[in-house]
């Protein structure tokens, strides 16, 4: 065998370990579903909401350590606690969500609503965010939404039930689901899903 042959060999055994150790360890701390919302009044976009509903294992955590009481539920200063330290620690990765509109970058602001819920043993948060008039989709300049985080702590995974809920369009909008195969990450183990908010 020669030199070359041997040095590709080596490299190619090198990358399916590499490949095999990434999907042994893709095991993210947090599970997350996804449900998204768009809110029109007078065909204008004027909010947008994240509902994430965590795992089992995450949920348990959150309510060991914030429902105060063990009642089963977040009264008005548990439900406080949460927020703040939700806010706090996702607003410093951006909510793990990525906008862009006709292919820029759009920064995401700070929340201005949020709500919390416990039903059989599943803590599932609501973000809301305010959305400036320019953001507004229209013809040629569609609103992408993806969520991921990067390093894998947490994978998100839109809900299998109305995944997109559009409210006030009057039809005149439509959201598709798209698979981000260019925007793997992860080793590009992962490949992310955007959500895309087009207008006519």
């Amino acid at each position: 065998m020669s030199r070359r042959a041997s040095i590709r060999l080596a490299l190619g055994g090198g990358l399916v370990w590499l490949a095999s150790t990434l999907a042994a360890v893709a095991h993210p701390d947090i599970a997350v579903s996804a449900r998204l919302l768009f809110d029109f009044r007078q065909e204008r976009l004027v909010s947008f909401a994240e509902r994430f509903a965590f795992d089992a294992a995450y949920s348990a955590r959150l309510t060991a350590r914030y429902d105060i009481d063990a009642d089963g539920s977040f009264d008005a200063g548990e439900t406080e606690a949460l927020r703040q330290r939700l806010t706090a620690d996702l607003q410093s990765v951006g909510f793990f969500t990525e906008l862009s509109q006709g292919g820029r970058s759009v920064s995401l602001p700070a929340p201005t609503a949020f709500h919390i819920l416990i039903s059989a043993g599943i803590v599932t948060v609501t973000f809301g965010f305010p959305v400036e008039p320019g953001l507004d989709p229209e013809p040629g300049r569609d609103l992408s939404v993806m969520l991921r985080d990067r390093d894998y702590t947490a994978a998100f995974k839109l809900a299998s039930e109305r995944p997109v809920v559009i409210r006030g369009a009057d039809g005149r909008c439509a959201a598709r689901i798209e698979d981000r195969p260019d925007e793997a990450y992860f080793g590009r183990l992962v490949v992310p899903q955007a959500v895309v908010l087009s207008c006519r």
